[in-house]
């Protein structure tokens, strides 16, 4: 099985994948991981059939949706069936004889850079320098061999690369998580969505987070009455996110997490009347949910 993910070795993504298939449901599972520059190039791959699945960060519980991926996903035939949550702890690496105080510029991703702002608050001295990839930083400080230089990146970054940690999990929110949705290809007819799902849940009956992507009709009380369904039906709304519609200047679609564990009614019907009330709506993924404390609307 061939997995792509954003990166090198030593990535929260490249780390999310080793975890997944150290346990042990996955164990069996033979694997190739395909290292991207972008997640567009992921995305056309995985489409395109050149891989199984990938791995795309979707969510941070500190700086919140990570809109650059999910936007990628609308009106693809890609499907999540499986969410996975990464502890995010930043470590500070340097070459020997480094230390904080002699640091004077620190490379990293830009979400890291601003996940750690309270570090760099605190060390004014230290320029945070934007980079492609936390294991890429920790690599290009390695090669440039200057102790005034340092990254910030994951455990296992440093390890590979060879680093020393001069401060580990300096992350400005002790409990910094990221979220990925695992993504394959699923080439649905639109006419048949509602009956695969029927029969998905027949199979995975604890597969009761749904993520839908949904353009309301443009006429007042659109949203209103789609957000409706999801009450008939005994839904739980989970989040609801506006993202501009492409081609179409102040017009936006809806990210929707829902619930389904209680619903009352099929999900064939349900879908159908979703349907009926949007302009297009897409299933991005359906999966069981890892993390209890999700909010609701």
């Amino acid at each position: 099985m061939d997995i792509a993910y954003l990166g090198i070795a030593g990535s929260y993504s490249e780390t999310t994948i080793q975890e997944y298939l150290l346990e042990e449901n996955n164990q069996d599972v033979i694997a190739e991981l395909a290292s991207y520059n972008s997640f567009k190039e992921m995305v056309d791959d995985l489409v395109a059939g050149k891989v199984e699945m990938g791995f795309f960060p979707v969510e941070n519980s500190t700086t919140g949706l990570i809109t650059r991926t999910l936007d990628l996903f609308k009106r693809l035939p890609v499907f999540a069936q499986e969410e996975r949550y990464q502890e995010v702890r930043h470590t500070l690496w340097g070459l020997p004889g480094s230390s904080i105080e002699s640091l004077r510029k620190v490379y990293s991703h830009p979400e890291a850079l601003s996940q750690s702002q309270a570090f760099f608050d605190a060390h004014p001295h230290i320029e945070a320098i934007p980079y492609t990839d936390t294991a890429e930083a920790a690599r290009y400080v390695l090669e440039v061999g200057d102790p005034t230089k340092g990254a910030l990146a994951g455990p296992r970054s440093g390890q590979l690369y060879q680093l020393l940690p001069l401060s580990k999990a300096i992350q400005t929110e002790a409990t910094n998580t990221t979220r990925f949705l695992v993504m394959e290809h699923w080439p649905q007819n639109e006419e048949s969505v509602g009956k695969v799902l029927e029969s998905y849940y027949h199979n995975h009956p604890e597969r009761t987070r749904w993520l839908l992507y949904v353009e309301t009709k443009h006429k007042p009380g659109s949203l209103n009455a789609l957000l409706n369904i999801f009450d008939l039906f005994s839904c739980n709304l989970e989040g609801l996110d506006a993202r501009p519609i492409e081609n179409q200047p102040f017009r936006y679609g809806f990210f929707i997490e829902v619930d389904v564990n209680h619903l009352a009614g099929d999900y064939e019907l349900l879908w159908k009347n979703l349907d009926y009330s949007s302009e297009f709506l897409q299933i991005i993924g359906a999966f069981e949910p890892q993390n209890s404390e999700r909010r609701s609307l």
